[in-house]
Order: C-alpha cells, then sequence, then structure tokens
C-alpha cells in the first residue's frame, strides 16, 4: 500500500489531512481510496475521520511528518 498527500487543512482548532491509498500487487494498481484523517485537540491523537478509528503508528508518523512540513504554510493563509 502506498499513501500519497493530498491536502491538508485547518478546521478550527483540528487538522485535516486527505491522503490517497493505493492498492498495488506485482506492479498493477488495483484500486485507490481517499480517507481523511483528524488531529484531536489535544494534537496527540490521528482518527480516521470517517470512522474515528487511531490510526498505526507508522501512519501517525508520516501525518505528523506532513503537518510538521506544511503547518507554517497552512498558518499563513
Amino acid at each position: 500500500m502506498n499513501m500519497k498527500l493530498v491536502n491538508i487543512s485547518k478546521s478550527g482548532e483540528h487538522y485535516l489531512v486527505k491522503a490517497l491509498h493505493s492498492f498495488k500487487l506485482f506492479g498493477f494498481h488495483f484500486f485507490s481510496k481517499v480517507k481523511t484523517y483528524k488531529l484531536s485537540s489535544d494534537g496527540e491523537q490521528w482518527h480516521v475521520l470517517n470512522t474515528k478509528k487511531s490510526v498505526s503508528t507508522n501512519r501517525k508518523a508520516k501525518l505528523n511528518k506532513w503537518l510538521n512540513d506544511h503547518q507554517k504554510f497552512i498558518e499563513k493563509a
């Protein structure tokens, strides 16, 4: 599975991240899915917006990296 950044935005006190999940097997593309993740108000927990499930540690690390890389641009807007 491959996860690519689509969009990062701020809604009130929460950050929302849209990511595209691509599924490939033996180099063939099967399908893609867009998921939206939300950072909790305490800034510690990431959740999938639709299901409210918490994310794995690997995804959490990637989401935090994306947020840190783009946060200064979001705050300026």
